[in-house]
Parts: structure tokens; sequence; C-alpha cells
């Protein structure tokens, strides 16, 4: 399984083994705190800064908000189990992920109030060193897009950070290319290429799920399947047998 296309630099490192109770996955990471009475999840939409400022200031209201459960006085944000995200929600669910209440402190700048575009530019454009890693076949635009965000926006976090900080589960997503299914970075799916997701840098899978067509190129991941001992269920894998065929039409370098 591979989340984009043909040839590109990949980060993402292996599992020796395969363990269904371990890792970035719904079932493990569930913040303490929360009362079982309640199951809150926040999905966040896609559409460039505009949904990463909407999904903001949900986070906002959400902290201004008090309910009682279980006897006790809390902000729902603190109830918030899980965030889905894709494309521009998945900056402000990223960040909240990393570093919880301290993206009311630093975010605006940062991100919301940030020439992205123009640092983009820059180091496309100004740096003679990305000119080369560009002409080298396997590195690309969506490739420096991740290195930026992750020094300038989340400074080096990975979704291990993000599991030891004990908040909602982070959900962002992205497509794969080959099968155009959508891609949660979540250890259940790294496990189908026995991939490690607690040392992938959050900003990669930004840049994956925000990569738009065109503009910017697609983030692959190596895939190490079958070194695990993982199994895929059977019903999975007949339907990806499906879509291979189908795929092979129109993504021949696969």
């Amino acid at each position: 399984m591979t989340v984009v296309g043909c040839s590109h630099f990949p980060v993402n490192q292996p599992i020796k083994e395969y363990r269904p109770g371990a890792g970035y996955r719904i079932s493990q990471v569930k913040p303490p705190e929360n009362s079982d009475s309640l199951l809150l999840l926040l999905t966040f939409s896609g559409g460039g800064t505009r949904a990463a400022a909407l999904a903001y200031g949900v986070l906002e209201e959400l902290r201004k908000t008090e309910v009682v459960i279980d006897g006790r006085n809390r902000r729902l944000l603190d109830e918030v189990d899980g965030i889905s995200s894709v494309s521009g929600g998945s900056f402000t669910a990223g960040y909240y992920g990393l570093f919880g209440d301290r993206i009311f402190q630093d975010f605006e700048s940062k991100f919301l109030k940030k020439n992205i575009q123009g640092g983009l530019i820059t180091r496309v454009l100004l740096n003679p060193v990305n000119w080369f890693r560009l002409s080298s076949g396997t590195f690309d635009r969506s490739d420096v897009a991740a290195e930026y965000y992750d020094k300038d926006i989340f400074e080096g976090g990975t979704f291990g950070d993000m599991a030891a900080r004990k908040g909602p589960l982070i959900v962002i997503n992205a497509t794969d290319m080959t099968y155009g299914t959508r891609v949660g970075f979540t250890q259940d799916m790294f496990d189908f290429i026995c991939s490690d997701l607690s040392r992938f840098p959050v900003a990669r899978a930004v840049a994956a799920s925000s990569a738009v067509p065109m503009a910017l190129t697609p983030i692959s991941l190596r895939n190490y399947a079958g070194t695990c001992g993982f199994k895929m269920p059977e019903d999975f894998e007949e339907v990806l047998k499906s879509r291979e065929i189908s795929a092979r039409q129109f993504f021949p370098c696969q």
C-alpha cells in the first residue's frame, strides 16, 4: 500500500514484529480523564487556511464551554476523544495533538497569520541545495513542504510524541493514489506495510493530507509488507485485489 505515486524520498521506518496491542491506534490512545458516559469526536475539513482557522475556532469555543460530567465541571474541549482531519484542517489537528492548549498561545502567529505559501516558494526558488535535491528524482515539492512544516510549525513532533501527551486520538487522513481510497495515519493502517507510525513525523502526514494536486506532489511510503508477521484480513485482501486490477489502467508505474 502506498499513499502516493512512483518515486519519492521514503522516511517511514519498519517494525520487526506485529503487535496489535501497541502503537498509535484507536484501542491504545484515550485521554485518561475522559468520562466513559460521553463520546465526543470532531472532524476538521479541508479548505486551506480557512479550514484551519475554522477548526481553531471550534477548539476555542469548546475550551470556553463548561459542562458537568460525572459530578465534575469540565471544559468540553477536555472531553474530546478523537479528531479526524484532512488537508487544511490537519494543520490544526496535528498541532493540537502535539501541543494541546499551547495552540491558543502561538498557532495564529506560527500558521494562521503567517505566509506559508511565500515561505515554501522561498525555500524552493532561493535555496540552491533544494534545486539539486529536486532534480534527484527521489525528492519533490511535497518533501520540501514537509521539511518546512516540520521545522517551522510542528517542531519535529512525531506520532509517538502525540501518544505521549495523552490527548485525543488524531487521525490525519490522506488518499492512496494507487487505489483512490482514504488512508488514516494510525498504526492500524501502518501494520499493513509493517511500518512504525510512532517515529513518523506529524509534518509529513500533514503534507500528504494537504498535497494539492499540481501545486504539490504526493508523499510516498516505503512498503515493508510481509516482514513483520502481520496477516491481512481476507475480506480486505479481496477488496484490494479488485481495486488493483482497476488501478493498473491508470497507474502503470506501480
